[in-house]
């Protein structure tokens, strides 16, 4: 599904500008261009992040505010979203820093100065949802995040304190937490869960989610209002992400079962699916795809943190992966593991080679957690590397690429920390052996001369070679390429 997902993305947006309403009405969409920014930044896909951000800036109005087709009407709803997505990609792009600043001057000057409640749309207009009223404001808590994060980066009080004011205002006066509400459809619900948890409001949060797993099938579904049947893509994805936050995983595991059976060939989603359902039921929509994705990347972390005991944290100096690493170590200094797990060849690297300095990412905590401590390590994805252009003279990634929804990416990442001269190793299973072992439905395997090809595109002098492992000879299930930039 990740995967599938993520092909969507890459084929539906606009002229690397933005993301649409549906794949059908092609109008950029500012809202949703903002919040997908960090979603890009987390598989890998920096250069549309950048862009998208670049367009924003363009179609931002004179008052710092967004709109959708009429500018007269502005929202602060997407106008925060537009923060989530530049205060993600500000460190990058400090130009982002004036329009930012507007952005939030408009959000916090249009509040109500006694209450701090944020403007809404006018009724019976873009919020409303005939018989069952209008969009909960609620859904304003989405914003707050954000500001926060703003309020730090342009070392700015004030607007975290009118954050903070508002958020007061939401949790004291707007039901956040009854999924019975004839509004709360599960998109909507969902934006609050999340935000509550964001906020660090976790009994909130806890709440919340208890009162939407009432409804929750035996099939992992949640109708899309509590007195429907039909589901809610969107919404069963960002309930799920909530639940892997809260590390309910079973709930959030029955949930992203039911969501793939409904996955289209297009790797996309409907905005709902069954009988009578009326959220876009015909269209596919990119804030399926982002939520999908997200809740996807979640239960690959959460799998990991869960089965870490599972993983030992050494490795025999004379396994044929170990060796491929340490036969690339000559006159390197600084060494990246990317994809650490426990750390298990960084620590047999510094107990072989005390001088050479080691830093390690992982997506599970968990697993970081066991990483001896002379190792410096980073919980990131090796798709987005939070480390400088040409940093280390080795990289190497030991049976982690096979876990990424952008192979590409993560590639182009760890060439990008690579110094000229420098090796990358990459090793991983041999897509011709695929069957051998049971593996999960997200992990791929590799076909040695595609990946090699792939390398020397990348600029790189590639050499290949299948390697011992685990005891047993170099039989063709594990490949270790190395390529020299």
């Amino acid at each position: 599904m990740l995967q599938k997902a993520v092909e969507w993305v890459q084929r539906n947006h606009l002229h690397h500008q933005s993301m649409p309403i549906t794949h059908r009405k092609k109008h950029p969409y500012p809202e949703v261009t903002g919040y997908f920014i960090p979603t890009l930044l987390s598989i890998g896909e920096t250069s549309l992040a950048e862009q998208f951000a670049r367009w924003l800036v363009t179609v931002q109005n004179a008052d710092g505010s967004f709109s959708l087709d009429k500018p007269e009407v502005r929202y602060v709803f997407a106008t925060g979203q537009v923060i989530r997505g530049w205060v993600s990609i500000i460190d990058r792009m400090p130009e982002l820093t004036e329009p930012l600043q507007r952005a939030c001057h408009w959000i916090i000057n249009s509040a109500d100065p006694a209450t701090g409640r944020f403007m809404c749309p006018a009724a019976f207009g873009d919020w409303c949802l005939g018989s069952r009223g209008e969009v909960s404001e609620g859904i304003h808590l989405y914003v707050i995040k954000p500001l926060q994060d703003a309020a730090k980066i342009l070392h700015q009080p004030h607007i975290h304190a009118a954050a903070e004011k508002a958020l007061t205002y939401y949790l004291k006066n707007i039901s956040v937490t009854d999924f019975t509400r004839s509004n709360a459809l599960t998109h909507f619900y969902g934006y609050m869960q999340e935000a509550l948890f964001e906020l660090g409001c976790l009994d909130h949060a806890r709440r919340g989610m208890a009162a939407v797993a009432k409804y929750q099938q035996g099939n992992g579904a949640v109708p899309a209002y509590h007195d429907v049947d039909w589901v809610c893509s969107t919404g069963l994805a960002q309930l799920a992400k909530v639940w892997y936050l809260l590390n309910d995983l079973q709930r959030a595991d029955a949930a992203m079962s039911f969501l793939s059976q409904f996955q289209n060939e297009s790797g996309g989603f409907y905005g709902s699916y069954g009988l009578d359902a009326t959220y876009f039921p015909a269209d596919e929509i990119p804030w399926a795809a982002k939520y999908a994705i997200e809740a996807e990347q979640l239960r690959i972390a959460r799998h990991f943190d869960q089965t870490a005991h599972e993983y030992s944290h050494t490795i025999p100096i004379n396994d044929g992966r170990a060796q491929a690493i340490i036969s690339e170590l000559t006159n390197a200094n600084r060494v990246l593991d990317a994809g650490c797990g426990k750390g298990r060849y960084a620590a047999l690297i510094k107990q072989q080679f005390p001088n050479i300095d080691i830093h390690a990412v992982d997506i599970s905590e968990e697993m970081l957690r066991h990483v001896p401590q002379v190792i410096r390590t980073q919980c990131a994805s090796i798709q987005n590397l939070p480390y400088a252009n040409d940093s280390y003279d080795l990289v190497y990634c030991v049976e982690a690429l096979e876990h990424v929804p952008n192979p590409d990416a993560a590639i182009s990442e760890m060439v990008r920390v690579l110094r000229p001269g420098g090796h990358l190793v990459i090793i991983d299973k041999n897509l011709a052996r695929k069957g051998t072992l049971k593996i999960e439905t997200w992990e791929r395997w590799f076909d040695v001369d595609g990946l090699a090809k792939q390398l020397q595109q990348a600029h790189l002098k590639v050499r290949t070679k299948f390697v011992s492992y685990d005891g047993r000879p170099a039989d063709g299930l594990f490949v270790s390429w190395i390529g020299k930039k």
